[in-house]
């Protein structure tokens, strides 16, 4: 009888702890859990160690070939309700987390491409480097295992695509391309929605008379070696920077844009606004601009903001 008993006790034992082990809530706030096909595996499951969840799942789904090929690569995200059962259903459901990437306007591609090579998420190599202003500042959503050059793809299709819905508001005379350049300094020189048909149009009146430019963030772009940042402010001797994309020292535009700008100041160097304005400088406080038609007052403004 005993004998007997035991018999029965060992599978009730082993129906229990399933039972456990399957419905037992995962008793976490969020996490993230992953399942490559093939040699990366275990790789990820190291990475969750500290969450045992994961690793029932994994256990699983490696044990059971039925389900394994159901299952895409991909991220599936586990909640503090979740279950091993829950989990492995919504895998089988093909429920991947979707993601999300925000690049800024005025981002430059150097810093683009930096982001994109910063995310563990997204697989492979960027080898071909994209020209600058041809990648869209937008936000892009992509799920784990999608490639870099997929979302360069993305950016490069959006911009295509803006530059040919904007195409027929463009009346300066100026080429598309030269739009694009006019833009990225626009998008550089201020944040201020209102602010920038007025940059556009001191740009436009200073091509119009043949006079430098003389936009900081060109001699930024140049000091940077495209990146678009440094980690000092401007100082007078860097005015004289030997780069073509010093505007202090060469007239005209740039040879290419500077950043990759957004829809608003595309739109803006397409469409100045009437004024005689020549010079702007920022103002003490803020990022609000001054604007002046002749350089007298433009010292005065100088004068002002010390």
């Amino acid at each position: 009888m005993i004998r007997i008993f035991k018999i029965f006790l060992f599978p009730l034992g082993i129906l229990i702890f399933c039972t456990y082990v399957f419905f037992e809530k995962s008793a976490v706030e969020n996490h993230s859990i992953f399942y490559i096909k093939g040699s990366n595996l275990y790789e990820i499951i190291k990475r969750d160690d500290s969450f045992g969840l994961a690793k029932i799942v994994f256990f699983v789904v490696e044990n059971a070939p039925k389900i394994k090929d159901r299952i895409p690569t991909g991220e599936y995200v586990v909640n503090k309700e979740d279950t091993v059962f829950t989990v492995i259903k919504n895998m089988l459901a093909k429920d991947v987390a979707i993601r999300k990437i925000t690049i800024p306007e005025g981002y430059t591609v150097a810093m683009i491409l930096e982001e994109l090579k910063n995310n563990e998420l997204l697989l492979g190599e960027i080898t071909k480097i994209p020209q600058e202003a041809t990648l869209m500042p937008d936000t892009y959503f992509y799920r784990f295992g999608d490639s870099k050059v997929s979302i360069v793809s993305k950016m490069k299709n959006q911009m295509n695509k803006v530059l040919s819905l904007l195409s027929a508001q463009n009346k300066t005379g100026l080429s598309m391309e030269e739009i694009l350049i006019l833009a990225s300094l626009i998008e550089k020189e201020t944040s201020i929605e209102e602010e920038r048909v007025l940059i556009s149009s001191v740009f436009h009146n200073r091509l119009a008379k043949k006079m430098r430019l003389e936009s900081d963030p060109t001699v930024i772009y140049a000091l940077s070696n495209g990146y678009g940042k440094i980690d000092r402010k401007l100082a007078r001797s860097d005015l004289f920077a030997d780069s073509a994309f010093n505007t202090y020292r060469h007239a005209g535009l740039p040879p290419t844009a500077i950043c990759c700008p957004g829809e608003k100041s595309i739109l803006a160097a397409m469409n100045p606004a009437k004024t005689n304005y020549l010079y702007f400088v920022a103002k003490k406080e803020g990022k609000e601009h001054w604007f002046s038609s002749n350089y007298k007052d433009h010292l005065a403004r100088i004068k002002e903001r010390k």
